[in-house]
């Protein structure tokens, strides 16, 4: 079963192959390491580090570690990252679009070149390891596909939906290990971690996603359930409070994953040039959103709340 033991051990797994960009990963384990270790809970964690990962690593690493969290730290590969390389961003950077068949995580080959190994791969070995890992973090750009993927099996899976450079990436491990070291859940920890992206006023704070594995069906080795889901909150339909249900609504707009934001904005016939244009960050345009919608021309908040339920929960 999921978190049995009174030590929760956390397996970190680090891939930079050569012919790569170099990434500050030795800068991000020594902050998650440095964290855990002056945290109220020190004693509930043991952290263990694999370097220069190869696909057979991950298998031993699992078998010998028996953790129960697990965090990819390296590069991502998908068809926006194309033939250049740049120093300081998580995106593979050096196949084109034909060489790179998916989005997905890099691993180390026997000869220390890049090797992109599948989500279907990847969830295959989680399901067997299910009953003991509760949390999966894939800290690398275009991780969300491969996360998906291994949260059919796992109650909770991190990925970025895009490229991540290495200051959000190295600010969001900060506030996530922060966070678990004083005694709070995945979901909080995933939340501060987006938060520590904002506070270094990085604009990629939406870049992380949490997946999770649907309670009400539940996959697991040999049975067959709902897939993963996205954290959304969801509208405060109930809430009496017109500040506070402002604030959430507010925050609902700024979890919205993208492709569900623009079909809010779609849905609600928003006149072009109110928010900013399709390539301002969520993060600004959620405000302007909500301002329009408040305005003497917008659809008011009680149809938002409306259009936002449909989609969050689709009949």
């Amino acid at each position: 079963m999921v978190g049995t033991s009174s030590v929760r051990k956390i397996l970190l797994l680090a891939a930079n192959p050569m012919g790569t960009s170099r990434l500050r990963l030795d800068e991000e384990v020594r902050e998650i390491d440095a964290g855990l270790r002056r945290s109220q809970h020190r004693d509930q964690f043991d952290l263990a580090q694999r370097w220069a990962v190869r696909p057979r690593d991950i298998q031993r690493a699992m078998l010998d570690v028996n953790p129960q969290i697990v965090h990819f730290s390296g590069h991502g590969g998908g068809p926006e990252s194309l033939a250049q390389g740049r120093d300081g961003v998580r995106d593979l950077g050096q196949f084109s679009e034909e060489e790179t068949p998916e989005e997905g995580l890099v691993f180390e080959d026997e000869a220390g070149q890049a090797k992109l190994v599948s989500g279907a791969a990847l969830a295959g070995l989680f399901q067997l390891f299910a009953e003991q890992v509760e949390c999966v973090v894939l800290n690398g750009c275009y991780s969300k596909a491969q996360g998906t993927a291994i949260a059919e099996y796992i109650p909770y899976v991190i990925g970025m939906n895009q490229a991540i450079g290495d200051e959000a990436a190295i600010a969001f491990s900060i506030g996530f290990y922060d966070a678990l070291g004083a005694g709070r859940d995945v979901e909080f920890a995933f939340k501060l971690g987006c938060t520590a992206i904002q506070l270094e006023g990085i604009a990629e704070h939406l870049t992380p996603e949490l997946l999770q594995r649907s309670t009400a069906n539940p996959k697991s080795a040999g049975t067959s359930g709902q897939s993963s889901q996205s954290y959304v909150q969801s509208p405060p339909s109930q809430e009496s409070n017109p500040i506070q249900k402002r604030l959430a609504l507010f925050q609902t707009l700024l979890s919205l994953p993208g492709p569900q934001f623009e079909q809010l904005v779609f849905s609600l016939n928003v006149p072009r040039g109110n928010l900013g244009g399709a390539s301002a960050a969520q993060g600004e345009r959620a405000p302007k959103l909500l301002e329009w919608v408040e305005s003497p021309i917008g659809c008011g908040l009680e149809t938002l709340e409306q259009v936002l339920n449909s989609i969050i929960h689709p009949q």
